[in-house]
């Protein structure tokens, strides 16, 4: 098992991200609960925030991200990864 941090910078488009939040957090709760997800949460000032997963290799995290509402609606604008 291999760590990597995600960090994720949003869209300023607040409608969009307030309403795919619901369905983002919801996809969190999923990966937490499998052990995939260690931490994540907002920056301060809502721009995005860090992602940190535990996962078995490259090709597990980059299904995981690309999965997520957030990735799907765009409110993702741009990420590093980080191993």
């Amino acid at each position: 098992m291999a760590f990597y941090a995600v960090v994720w910078r949003d869209t300023d488009d607040s409608a969009l991200v307030d309403e795919t939040r619901p369905l983002h957090r919801e996809h969190l709760r999923g990966m937490v609960e499998r052990g995939q997800v260690r931490q994540a949460g907002p920056w301060a000032d809502g721009a995005g925030g860090p992602l940190v997963f535990e996962v078995a290799d490259d090709a597990e995290l980059t299904a995981l991200p690309e999965a997520d509402p957030y990735r799907k609606a765009g409110v993702v604008v741009d990420r590093q990864i980080r191993e």
